[in-house]
């Protein structure tokens, strides 16, 4: 056989091979090239893909916006494997829960324990100024007191019902009745938007305006009176807000009461000041004689008064307060004072009592765990009426003509909820006829809030 016929089978073997193996790099760059070009395609599809979720997230974080959930969702939806990240949702307090009814109930209060050393003073652990004993016949002196009537529970409600605000709450302690050991109703009330039914604190008074006093019967110059109501409530601008209202007074009177409340707050909220109004009714009982027959059915006169007052908080650590009382003719709203009025026994004409009542205190933090409190109160009634009159013929040493206590405290808060507190209070009555009176006393209180 020749060497060219020999050679002829392997070079149709070997140009088969090269053929066959330059298709399989064809074929094989062909396959790379689509492949690079779908990575292309992939590429500028996820290039719109983030030019349509760009102005989504910009959009989002624009300050008007709040919601973020379309930017959530559309991060979502091109890759299941990216983390969403949720709003966090604020985390319940133990303290609160809601009601089958859709209410969210509050619950809050606090634990306190009082003590009292009464050098002179009245018959009982907290403030008697009006009522200590007078120079000559002392009763009441060299005494220790301790209750833990003073503890306190409440209720707060709020429920959004078909577009309206509705709220209330009601709020007990333990000095109700004589032995001040059963529980009693400070506040029980309904609110429906700007309208409040029920008892609170009137709203003739201004217990923001009042200097902290350890002593829970509250200072002299001011008022806490709770009572029945209905009472509407608005606002002419942001810092200026209103409120009227009916309310009880006296269980004799055939009308309630009317009170108003005007307060403004004003240096970026680091003063308040407000001015109030009351209209009411004196009424006095039917006179009857020995034999029960009625001599006389009783009279009425319109009693008023006005206020005025202000806090202003000078700097972080230090601020004051003022308030300032004219009433006449009234006995409820305002602590300490005297009889309402008292009845002339000639003709049963009604004498009206008139004063003037006044607080001035200041408060300073020394140390976000340590305050203290330094504040005057006053009541300085006329002498010169009928009233003052009638009460040196009748010796009637309950009513008086001027009432003045001063105190000071500190308050130690070593852990948010638990506080500790010492205070030194010294008073003086004077009675019509010139009779006084001196109350010294230190009061030691240890509270836990919840």
């Amino acid at each position: 056989m020749s060497l060219s016929l020999i050679r002829k089978p392997f070079v149709m073997q070997g140009l088969a091979i090269t053929v066959a193996a330059l298709m399989m790099n064809s074929t094989h760059a062909a396959s790379e090239q689509e492949q690079i070009q779908q990575l292309r395609d992939e590429v500028k599809e996820l290039r719109a893909l983030l030019q349509q979720y760009v102005p989504q997230a910009k959009q989002q974080n624009e300050p008007t916006q709040v919601s973020v959930a379309p930017a959530a969702t559309a991060v979502t939806t091109q890759n299941q494997n990216t983390p969403v990240v949720a709003a966090a949702t604020p985390k319940k307090s133990p303290l609160s829960f809601s009601t089958a009814s859709g209410a969210e109930v509050k619950l809050y209060g606090f634990v306190r324990g009082d003590a009292s050393y009464q050098s002179k003073g009245g018959d009982g652990i907290f403030n008697r100024i009006n009522k200590v004993d007078l120079e000559g016949a002392e009763k009441n002196s060299d005494r220790f007191y301790s209750t833990a009537a003073t503890t306190r529970l409440g209720l707060d409600f709020k429920a959004p019902v078909e577009g309206a605000d509705v709220g209330g709450k009601l709020e007990v302690d333990f000095r109700g009745g004589s032995s001040n050991d059963t529980i009693r109703i400070r506040h029980a009330y309904l609110t429906f938007n700007d309208w409040l039914f029920g008892q609170t604190t009137s709203t003739f008074l201004a217990t923001d305006l009042q200097p902290e006093m350890l002593d829970f019967n509250s200072p002299l110059g001011i008022g806490t009176y709770r009572t029945p109501m209905v009472r509407y409530s608005g606002k002419f601008t942001p810092e200026t807000s209103y409120a009227v209202a009916l309310e009880k007074g006296n269980d004799d009177n055939r009308t309630p009461a009317l009170t108003s409340k005007l307060k403004y707050d004003f240096a970026e909220g680091k003063g308040t000041t407000s001015a109030r109004a009351l209209l009411t009714e004196a009424r006095s009982k039917a006179t009857y004689d020995k034999d029960n027959n009625r001599v006389h059915s009783g009279e009425a006169e319109l009693g008023w008064g006005v206020a005025v007052g202000a806090k202003y908080k000078f700097t972080d650590a230090l601020q004051a307060m003022i308030d300032y009382s004219h009433v006449k003719g009234d006995s409820k709203f305002l602590l300490y004072t005297n009889n309402a009025f008292n009845v002339n026994p000639t003709n049963f004409d009604l004498n009206l009592n008139e004063f003037d009542a006044f607080t001035v205190g200041t408060t300073y933090q020394i140390s976000p765990k340590l305050r203290s409190t330094l504040a005057y109160g006053a009541m300085f009634a006329d002498d010169s009426n009928d009233f003052a009159k009638q009460a040196v013929i009748a010796k009637d040493t309950a009513q008086n003509k001027t009432l003045q206590q001063g105190w000071w405290n500190i308050m130690y808060s070593p852990v948010t909820p638990v506080t500790f507190g010492l205070e030194y209070i010294y008073g003086e009555r004077k009675t019509f006829d010139g009779q006084k009176g001196t109350d010294n006393r230190v009061g030691a209180m240890a509270r836990y809030n919840f």
